[in-house]
């Protein structure tokens, strides 16, 4: 059965790849100078693969440091800014700071970096610096569509498209983006859904930090909040701030603008089952192979649908954390007291939800059910170039390969091998390079552990931020930070075979 579905999926992706032009690489579009100076390539290039919607990453430090991006905004003259905020305080390529400080970068092409430093867990300024660099960009095509698929004008009236494809194609598992045309700002989402009526589509993005203009280039604001947003078809943009690191609301807010709608349809329909975990279409062995693999993932709930933040397979079954979700009243709006709404989802129809204010330890409830859940694979080529043993050596492929693909740009993927039958999934929030050795930092993901009855996966309690760097060395470090306070636990270091899986 297992090897029938990989020959399925191999027919299925080549058969999607070419019809769909999901074949697309990263490229290298322009390399900025400390001054803006356009050193190879053009802003103008890197600024229509913005205003399509593709994907963006940029390194820095002499090409030692890769990371993607969460937002981009237009500042005139072919600038763009953008801001890159997966990164803990780390004392080296691959060990931490036993203090943890986020460490948010806004990068623009106009040379101007600013970082900007706060405590993990506490509203502690740790510091900014305000510097310059040189840079390079990189771009990879949504697909072979360079329109958006739906464009509303500020009263939610139609002005290009159809909604209800845009609809379709987020029920069919496609990604979205959203661009702003009036001041060219442009954002993913973490979690989107239709209404009832197929009439709306609305998506949400909790991962912005507030900033404000300078000169021809953004920078943070000095008393840095998280800036969550809703965007909807309706022309409603809905916006709520909370001091980073406690709970402390900086306000709620909404606004009518035009939108523009731009779908990834580079995903394909690998597995549903009904609330008991039984088949309802596709395979099991497929989704198990995809996700071994590499490729990304998107759950579907209703019609509600989102792409998780990290995956785990245990005996055969797959779970996802979603992680990426502030409460709502509707689809439009943000309630007025937010929490945070973790999940974690499971193929035996197991969901378990927990709801912790945003910036404390104040839980608001748990809750456990059963669902019927569609899981979506991408359909992009991703490629196993090294694998390496729980000491660090070279079992397939080899660093150099791994250190050249990073180099060009490759999102990055590891697939840890922490038991015989458990594996967990993650992405490389940002890489370094130092000499021939690559590691991967990953932020997002709260403690978790195998639970019990059939159950793979659940939260533990009390919840803490696991942060972990990976690295071709061997060694995988982790340090906890409790939810909702400047409070660790002690740092672990383990070690194991990973797969290091790039597209």
């Amino acid at each position: 059965m297992a090897q029938l579905a990989k020959i399925f999926l191999t027919v299925l992706f080549v058969v999607k790849t070419l019809s769909s032009g999901c074949n697309e690489k990263w490229k290298t579009i322009v390399k900025t100078g400390k001054n803006g100076e356009e050193k190879y390539g053009s802003k103008r290039d890197l600024v229509n693969h913005l205003v399509a919607g593709d994907d963006i990453r940029f390194s820095l430090n002499n090409g030692t440091y890769f990371t993607s991006i969460q937002s981009a905004i237009l500042t005139g003259n072919e600038n763009v800014c953008v801001q890159a905020l997966f990164h803990i305080s780390k004392s080296g390529y691959n060990n931490f700071q036993s203090d943890a400080y986020w460490w948010f970068l806004n990068v623009c092409t106009s040379g101007h970096v600013h970082m900007s430093r706060w405590s993990v867990g506490a509203h502690t300024d740790r510091g900014q610096t305000k510097t310059t660099y040189d840079i390079t960009w990189f771009a990879r095509s949504r697909s072979c569509q360079t329109q958006p698929i739906f464009c509303n004008l500020e009263t939610g009236g139609r002005k290009c498209g159809d909604v209800s494809l845009l609809a379709n194609s987020v029920l069919n598992g496609a990604s979205v983006k959203v661009l702003n045309p009036q001041n060219g700002y442009i954002t993913s989402f973490t979690n989107i859904a239709v209404s009832g009526d197929g009439l709306s589509v609305a998506g949400q993005y909790p991962w912005h930090v507030s900033q404000s203009t300078v000169n021809n280039h953004v920078e943070f604001q000095s008393n840095v909040y998280w800036w969550a947003t809703i965007w909807s078809t309706t022309g409603r943009l809905e916006m709520s701030r909370w001091n980073v690191g406690e709970h402390t609301s900086r306000g709620k807010s909404s606004m009518n603008t035009p939108m523009e709608w731009f779908v990834d349809d580079c995903w394909t329909l690998a597995y549903s089952h009904n609330s008991s975990g039984h088949e309802t279409d596709g395979s099991l062995d497929l989704l198990v192979g995809a996700v071994l693999a590499g490729r990304k993932v998107r759950v579907k709930m209703g019609s509600y649908i989102v792409e998780p933040e990290n995956l785990y397979i245990r005996n055969g079954h797959v779970s996802a954390q979603l992680l990426g979700h502030l409460s709502k009243n509707t689809i439009f709006d943000f309630q007025t007291d937010v929490y945070w709404y973790w999940q974690i989802v499971s193929t035996t129809g197991d969901v378990e939800t927990v709801r912790y204010n945003i910036g404390s330890t104040q839980n608001r409830g748990n809750s456990a059910d059963k669902q019927a859940i569609s899981w979506f694979i991408e359909t992009r080529p991703w490629s196993n170039v090294l694998s390496t043993s729980s000491t660090g050596s070279v079992t397939h492929g080899s660093k150099a390969d791994l250190v050249t693909s990073v180099q060009a740009g490759f999102q990055l993927r590891l697939v840890v091998h922490e038991a015989v039958d458990s594996f967990s999934i993650i992405e490389a929030d940002n890489i370094a390079i130092e000499n021939s050795e690559v590691a991967a930092q990953s932020i997002r993901y709260i403690s978790d552990e195998n639970g019990s009855s059939g159950i793979p996966r659940r939260f533990k309690t009390p919840p803490y931020w696991k942060f972990s760097l990976t690295s071709t060395d061997g060694n995988q470090r982790a340090v906890w930070w409790k939810v909702g306070e400047h409070t660790s636990l002690p740092a672990t270091t383990e070690k194991y075979p990973v797969d290091w899986i790039v597209g």
